[in-house]
């Protein structure tokens, strides 16, 4: 069948990576050559070699794969189709995606019991039972934030200001992801003595998800022996949209660090489009180190500096690997982030005058933005074609929005998982 497009090859598992290339590869093919909506096989083999088969998913790649959902019902104004088996090749899988929602969000399910359904894809629920009897942590499920959620829309209409109306949902998901992920944090020795800012940050990405993607953010935490995940995708307007829409500040030109990073950096064999998508992630990163708030660039250095992981962030055709192989940058950066978010802080609390604010962020700002400058062109140094050490990787088929996956091991001794 031409029209159908399979998910979960036999004997394979399918990774945040394999998903950026081979699978969203042969998905760009499919529609090269067809104008009709396609359709999704979950199991390759289906009912054939169910003793010659096993099916695998990494629990990060479920918010990938629901934002693709949403992203192309969207672009056909329809539900897509997914065919199901259920056999004993696939069953481990098919309950592991039962148990933690992922049909429920696809779906359109409005029992209250379970989330509400998205309505992006559509299935045979015939195929969902007769399981194992498996259950999985409630924390482990996957999550779906949207505005259309807990009356926040209406809500939001009461508020005539845009810090007002970040506040208001700031404080809605702290408590959401405090329900959602907080016991899985203690349970990372990594994460356990500093939840709370791993709260606030990810209240923070989500809260910026909502508002600027027009979409669904969906997300998951997961824990095994080895390692804490996390993952958050959206399919909204991207970073470049957004920080087209940034104003210069007294502290922040648009586009400066952008700027020079083109004179500075040259990638052999990579178009200049790519390189400012590129580059665009780290102007993002660069914005959010300056704010007054924790954001994504907090997220990587608290990931990196404090927890000993690995932090990926995705947009268009590019993605960054943040790794402790850039320890003596990335703690030169957060010393200035440091010294920023508490000017911030100090002026806030009124504890310095507004002259003095602005003094001293004019020269940490400039301090940050050198800093970043290196950071980058280090970043650019160390990369490969192989993909388990290169701080960089660069696609050939655009994935819309912004993904960013985090790992943390559990022990030290865990250091190869960079997929």
């Amino acid at each position: 069948m031409d029209d159908v497009k399979t998910i979960l090859k036999s004997n394979s598992n399918l990774t945040p990576y394999k998903f950026y290339t081979e699978f969203l590869e042969g998905l760009a093919d499919f529609y090269r050559n067809n104008e009709q909506a396609i359709k999704f096989k979950l199991f390759e083999k289906g009912d054939d070699d169910i003793y010659e088969s096993q099916y695998q998913i990494d629990p990060i790649v479920i918010p990938l794969l629901l934002s693709l959902f949403e992203q192309l019902s969207k672009y056909h104004k329809q539900a897509l189709s997914l065919i199901l088996f259920n056999n004993r090749a696939t069953i481990d899988v098919l309950e592991f995606l039962f148990q933690s929602d992922f049909f429920s969000l696809i779906g359109d399910n409005s029992n209250p019991s379970f989330p509400k359904g998205r309505n992006i894809i559509s299935f045979d629920r015939g195929y969902l039972g007769a399981f194992k009897g498996k259950t999985i942590r409630k924390e482990h499920r996957v999550r779906a934030y949207s505005l259309a959620d807990d009356g926040l829309s209406s809500l939001l209409k009461s508020y005539s200001n845009e810090e007002d109306k970040r506040d208001f949902l700031i404080s809605h998901y702290t408590y959401k992801v405090r329900e959602h992920f907080q016991e899985l944090l203690f349970d990372n020795e990594f994460t356990a003595e500093i939840y709370n800012v791993y709260i606030d940050i990810l209240s923070e990405l989500i809260t910026n998800s909502v508002l600027h993607s027009g979409s669904n953010a969906f997300a998951l935490m997961f824990v095994d022996r080895f390692r804490t995940k996390f993952s958050i995708s959206d399919n909204g307007v991207g970073f470049g949209a957004s920080m087209k829409l940034k104003q210069p500040t007294f502290y922040y030109s648009p586009n400066a660090v952008k700027k020079i990073l083109f004179e500075k950096i040259i990638i052999n064999n990579i178009p200049a489009s790519i390189l400012d998508n590129l580059f665009t992630i780290f102007d993002t990163l660069y914005f959010s180190s300056l704010k007054d708030r924790h954001g994504i660039f907090d997220l990587m250095v608290t990931v990196v500096l404090e927890s000993k992981g690995y932090f990926r962030i995705h947009n268009d055709n590019c993605q960054i690997i943040i790794s402790n192989r850039m320890m003596d940058e990335l703690l030169i950066l957060n010393g200035f982030r440091n010294e920023i978010y508490n000017l911030h802080t100090t002026y806030l609390l009124n504890q310095i005058d507004e002259r003095t604010w602005r003094n001293n962020l004019i020269i940490k700002s400039k301090s940050i933005q050198e800093a970043f400058i290196s950071f980058c062109v280090k970043a650019v140094a160390k990369y490969s074609f192989d993909i388990k050490y290169s701080s960089l990787r660069f696609f050939k088929v655009k994935f819309r929005g912004v993904h960013i996956e985090v790992e943390i091991p559990n022990t030290l001794s865990d250091d190869n998982f960079n997929n």
